[in-house]
């Protein structure tokens, strides 16, 4: 399909010939929002392991240049965008609108019974929200802000002192010193796929026990979960952005946490620790100790994800909101089942 000058194309899978990773991820520089759920390594990853009804990655291109990509995927007349945890967009730049509105009726006219989109993990800084309310507008599809997600952070270069001052709350330091007191605290970081490999089993082990008594179990339950992780840690491998930090008392780890550091930005990503030590706060040690580790490596901001957990808010010093965007197409639903 084409739409003046920009023409779209069905990519032939993650290992399409015509592209790979690097001109992927050059290309996620030039668009709204450039963070590792976007990075090739992550999507495919995703696909490959949690993905589900009909793959569509559309390329747009203006006189055989490759302009942006949709990570999209079709479900019983539905698209959605593929959707590992973070902030997710286009990649590429789809301010143009004749190359936002090409992927998307090229999408809609390959799905069959087609609904409507589902866009979930727009910042509110990305201009992405706004365009694809305009985009709907053209499109005659019907937008419904579905609200929005807290993503508390801490701004580590902004305010440096608010930082440091945050790793040495005086309750986390007491925390430590429990474990210290008591035998021997070693605190180890990872970042090289290979040496975080043969750790993830007893990471993954160790956080279904932990959400065993809580209402919310594990997703380490899915074995497609414990793949998808596994998968991208190999193909994450030598990037450098991979945090992996488990912390051992007397030789036994105590707590784990998994998560990446990329731009400056340091992700608060699956935290977990011993269940039966809880009353001894192994999970603060570990935060004090990611919160550390981020300020020695010069990281501009602490993102501890979306969610509005009380204790973020003790920490953060501003709130990003990532928010979910649907467009329906008006002549599959009824006037009255449309959200308002």
């Amino acid at each position: 399909m084409g739409s003046g000058a920009v023409r779209t194309r069905i990519v032939d899978g993650f290992d399409d010939p015509a592209f790979g990773p690097r001109q992927w991820n050059e290309l996620l520089a030039e668009g709204e929002s450039d963070t590792v759920a976007l990075k090739w390594e992550t999507q495919r990853a995703w696909w490959e392991t949690l993905g589900h009804g009909k793959l569509m990655l559309i390329a747009a291109e203006r006189n055989g240049e490759l302009l942006a990509i949709a990570p999209l995927f079709a479900d019983e007349g539905m698209i959605f965008n593929i959707c590992p945890d973070g902030v997710l967009d286009f990649i590429g730049n789809v301010s143009d609108p004749d190359v936002l509105d090409a992927l998307m009726e090229t999408a809609r006219a390959c799905t069959p019974s087609f609904f409507g989109f589902r866009f979930y993990f727009v910042s509110d800084t990305s201009r992405t929200g706004r365009w694809l309310q305009e985009a709907a507008a053209r499109l005659r599809l019907v937008p419904y802000d579905e609200g929005s997600t807290p993503c508390p952070a801490l701004g580590i270069a902004a305010e440096p002192e608010a930082a440091v001052a945050a790793a040495n709350k005086k309750k986390l330091v007491q925390y430590e010193r429990f474990f210290r007191k008591t035998g021997s605290l070693e605190v180890e970081h990872l970042q090289d796929g290979g040496a975080i490999l043969p750790h993830l089993e007893a990471f993954f082990e160790q956080h279904q026990a932990r959400r065993a008594l809580t209402p919310h179990p594990s997703i380490f339950l899915d074995p497609r979960q414990r793949q998808f992780y596994a998968r991208f840690t190999c193909s994450a491998s030598h990037t450098g952005w991979l945090r992996f930090t488990r912390i051992l008392w007397n030789g036994r780890p105590i707590a784990f946490h998994y998560g990446n550091c990329y731009r400056g930005k340091y992700e608060f990503g699956t935290p977990t620790f011993a269940i039966d030590l809880a009353k001894y706060s192994p999970g603060q040690v570990l935060l004090r100790h990611l919160l550390l580790a981020a300020i020695e490596e010069g990281a501009k901001i602490f993102d501890f994800g979306y969610g509005a957990d009380p204790y973020k808010y003790r920490f953060a010093t501003q709130v990003n909101h990532l928010r979910n965007w649907s467009l329906f197409d008006p002549g599959c639903v009824a006037k009255e089942d449309i959200p308002a």
